[in-house]
């Protein structure tokens, strides 16, 4: 058996029970994050040497393509930079927070708009708080998406407003579209992703103008400096393509 953990697992009393019970049949468990490595290594639960950190596979590089003739909505303005986030609207995505953070920040520069990308639960809630800030016309729900690389592409800069997350698909994605990544801290994956700020930039999750001063400082920075920052993201994220899942499980199988 091949065990693979993924998310921010809580260890109830059916679950602890299931794994030790069936640890010794297990050839290897593998995990998507050194931190989650290290949290199980500290359970005991299972032998050390059996765990892996094992990157997910997400993304095909030919899939990432841009494609040369896509333009944005007709309802959206073209003569602004696009701030984007992507994933369904749900309360872990966290987005009556960025809309709340991106409000702030609307209001001392204008030169950019807020791009959302999915469907959920939360849907109509954060309509109503755009409409309640009044920026209409500065954020965007456009809904579910096929081409999200295409947008990705596009955009200045990639925002993860997420509660918890392991790694985050859309950052690695977003990342080998060149794009620049600003995350929350959440626990498990994002930090780790972003070498705790060394390859993006980072914010205290959930925090009252964490992300507005993030989006600030990314507004000021320097045509190099976000350039080099996207060049060591998009260096990490190739561990997370397909063929390079492959090839590490490969590998520790023929252990």
């Amino acid at each position: 058996f091949i065990l693979r953990i993924s998310g921010y697992p809580k260890l109830n009393f059916f679950r602890k029970t299931i794994w030790k019970s069936v640890s010794n049949k297990i050839k290897c468990v593998t995990c998507p994050t050194f931190d989650l490595k290290k949290d199980l290594e500290e359970l005991k639960i299972f032998d050390n040497k059996k765990i892996y950190f094992l990157p997910d596979a997400i993304a095909r590089i030919e899939e990432l393509k841009r494609e040369t003739n896509f333009s944005f909505d007709d309802n959206v303005p073209k003569n602004k930079k696009v701030i984007l986030s992507a994933g369904r609207l749900t309360n872990q995505k966290n987005y009556l927070y960025l809309v709340n953070e991106f409000f702030e920040f609307s209001k001392i520069n204008d030169q950019f708009i807020l791009l959302i990308l999915g469907e959920g639960e939360k849907k109509s809630e954060i309509q109503r708080l755009i409409k309640k800030r009044g920026i209409e016309d500065k954020v965007f729900l456009l809904g579910y998406k096929k081409n999200i690389y295409s947008y990705m592409h596009k955009s200045s800069v990639f925002v993860l407003s997420s509660l918890w997350e392991e790694v985050g698909f859309v950052i690695v994605e977003a990342a080998l579209c060149n794009s620049f990544v600003i995350s929350s801290n959440c626990p498990n994956g994002p930090k780790e992703f972003l070498d705790n700020g060394k390859r993006g930039i980072l914010f205290d999750s959930n925090q009252s103008k964490a992300l507005l001063n993030s989006l600030k400082n990314f507004s000021k920075m320097e045509k190099n400096k976000i350039h080099e920052n996207k060049v060591r993201l998009k260096k990490e994220a190739k561990k997370y393509t397909i063929f390079k899942h492959y090839i590490k499980l490969n590998k520790i199988l023929e252990l």
